[in-house]
């Protein structure tokens, strides 16, 4: 080896060298919410203020971006980043990608995101992305842009009623920036631990007075909202650094996809237009033999004690797989059933399919009315025994599955894959978003209100829909008490979570079908969409559990005319899909 290769050698192999390259370490980003020096208890009205209120927090959600660690002898560390906190919901921790060992001097991010960012086509986001709305709930949908940081709750009026209080920081002028600085150490696979102290967006700088009367309950950063700008101007520096911890490995790891089963064909789901991507369950691949089976099953009667009542009888296709006009359906046995049951469609993008969320996975749901007393009434064992003497069934499932067997699990998967495929998003609402349709003057009124606030003191007057409903699917999927009682009769949410906090709570309904799919509510108690405008227009009842979206509102209601509530009314129906009204 001449003395030169011998050079080039050494170099090699010192440049390659463990000992010589700079080693990195997974940092996960932890964010503890309190309030003063206590943890943050949600729903708790019991915070006080530097303003002088008595508060609760019922929702905490934001978006990070533009994250940098600041190092001690090199230049600062910039992360393509984004992060959705969620607080309530336990979301509140996000893994940065692996950084350098090394000596550190703090963190900096946005709160919210940059103009390209904010005005980005969300439908191109999958799921699971941190700006995908239908995980985030924050973007204002064909109004443009993400809401940048909400916080929503209850506080306590001068006669010791509750009102409600809504702030949403949003638009590019209120893009918020943070910089912590701390001196700590990365060596290992670690936890930078920060804090946000929800004491300080009330009163660090501009000290905030929750009063209705002058409009200070709610802000949704409308030009020249200086409520905005000072709960903005807030914001940063109720973050802090504690320093970091040992890792916890607890890291938010996404599902590999189960491949097909063998000899089936992948059934390909179409996102419609408009829509983000929805997170199918990737251990249940979609097929052409187990959409094909699920169907079949749906309404297959054998699965009922008495071979008299299948799904479709409850949820009929040609009614938007509800059943329209019937408060309550009855079961095989004559029994009525304890809610009003739900309509079926587009249950790709929903986080549950049930009235008060007690089961998450469709397949779940799905197999619980057959063993229900008050609905199919019938043991899973004797409904599958059923299917086993029937001569067709166990192809079918040998097909579906690639082995032979009939099990609880497979009817499950195959009505869940079935399920997944039920689809709206072909109304004249959407063709008209695509410009292939005009709204008649009413609609479009109707559209204004469902979209605007109820502001009266900067002159706005709508109707406040938005809030729930304010998104392709037309609902935020999340639970809420909508003010229909001030005493529950049916616990809502609260019979799963056992929070006092979450009595009268029921998973937020999509609008979508709605003029199909009467009676509304829970419990089927308005006939008509009028009934349900005129509800909320000046029929809710005050309650510690109210959505402070709608707690906000004065005791005498929304100021909406007639000639309003009929416009509503016209612009909801414009979001009956095509396919699932009735053939006359």
């Amino acid at each position: 080896m001449t003395a030169n290769r011998l050079l080039l050698f050494l170099c090699l192999f010192l440049c390659a060298s463990p000992h010589t390259q700079a080693q990195t370490r997974q940092l996960t980003v932890r964010i503890d919410h309190v309030f003063g020096d206590k943890t943050l208890p949600f729903d708790d009205v019991s915070l006080r203020t530097s303003g002088g209120n008595t508060i609760s927090v019922s929702r905490l959600s934001y978006l990070l971006s533009n994250i940098t660690l600041f190092r001690e002898s090199e230049p600062p560390l910039r992360l393509d980043t984004l992060a959705f906190i969620d607080a309530p919901g336990g979301r509140t921790s996000f893994q940065l990608p692996p950084v350098p060992s090394g000596r550190y001097k703090g963190i900096a991010f946005d709160i919210g995101l940059d103009p390209v960012l904010n005005h980005s086509d969300p439908t191109r986001y999958p799921a699971g992305y941190p700006l995908n709305p239908n995980l985030n709930a924050l973007h204002w949908s064909w109004q443009g842009g993400y809401v940048f940081l909400a916080i929503e709750g209850r506080y306590v009026l001068p006669a010791d009623q509750l009102g409600g209080y809504s702030y949403h920081i949003a638009t590019d002028a209120h893009l918020m920036h943070a910089e912590l600085a701390r001196d700590f150490s990365i060596d290992r696979d670690c936890t930078l631990d920060l804090s946000m102290d929800v004491a300080r967006v009330f009163s660090s700088g501009a000290t905030i007075t929750i009063r209705h009367a002058f409009g200070e309950d709610s802000t949704h950063s409308a030009e020249g909202d200086a409520l905005a700008a000072r709960i903005a101007a807030n914001i940063p520096s109720a973050f802090s650094i504690h320093g970091t911890s040992e890792s916890t490995g607890e890291t938010r790891v996404r599902p590999v996809a189960s491949e097909p089963p063998p000899g089936t064909h992948r059934y390909f789901f179409q996102t419609p237009r408009g829509f983000s991507d929805p997170e199918l369950p990737p251990d249940n691949p979609l097929t052409i033999e187990g959409v094909r089976l699920g169907e079949r099953l749906f309404s297959e009667r054998k699965l009922s004690i008495n071979d008299t009542q299948s799904c479709a009888d409850c949820h009929v296709p040609s009614q938007a797989f509800s059943d329209a006009g019937h408060a309550y359906s009855k079961g095989a046995l004559g029994e009525p059933g304890r809610r009003n049951t739900m309509p079926l469609f587009n249950l790709a993008w929903a986080g549950s399919m049930t009235w008060d969320g007690k089961r998450a996975r469709i397949r779940d749901q799905a197999l619980a009315p057959i063993a229900d007393a008050r609905e199919m009434n019938q043991s899973l064992d004797a409904g599958i025994s059923k299917l086993e003497s029937d001569g067709t069934y166990p192809a079918a499932f040998r097909q579906a599955f690639g082995s032979p067997g009939i099990t609880a699990d497979r009817i499950g998967l195959a009505l869940e894959q079935y399920l997944l495929t039920l689809v709206a998003a072909d109304s004249k609402f959407d063709l008209a978003m695509r410009s292939e349709a005009e709204f008649t003057e009413e609609e479009m009124r109707g559209l204004s209100l469902f979209v605007q606030e109820f502001d009266p003191v900067r002159g706005r007057l709508g109707a406040d829909c938005f809030h729930c409903h304010g998104n392709e699917l037309f609902t935020n999927q999340l639970f809420a008490n909508n003010g229909l009682d001030s005493v529950f009769a049916d616990p809502g949410r609260a019979s799963v979570t056992g929070r006092p906090a979450d009595a009268g709570r029921f998973k937020v309904p999509s609008l979508r079908n709605v003029e199909l799919t009467g009676p509304y509510m829970h419990d089927g108690r308005f006939a008509t969409l009028e009934e349900v405008v005129d509800h909320y227009a000046d029929g809710v009842q005050p309650s510690d559990s109210l959505d402070p979206n709608i707690a906000k509102h004065p005791e005498g209601g929304l100021a909406l005319s007639c000639e309003d509530r009929k416009a509503i009314v016209a612009f909801l129906k414009t979001l009956t899909d095509s396919r699932y009204r009735p053939v006359p």
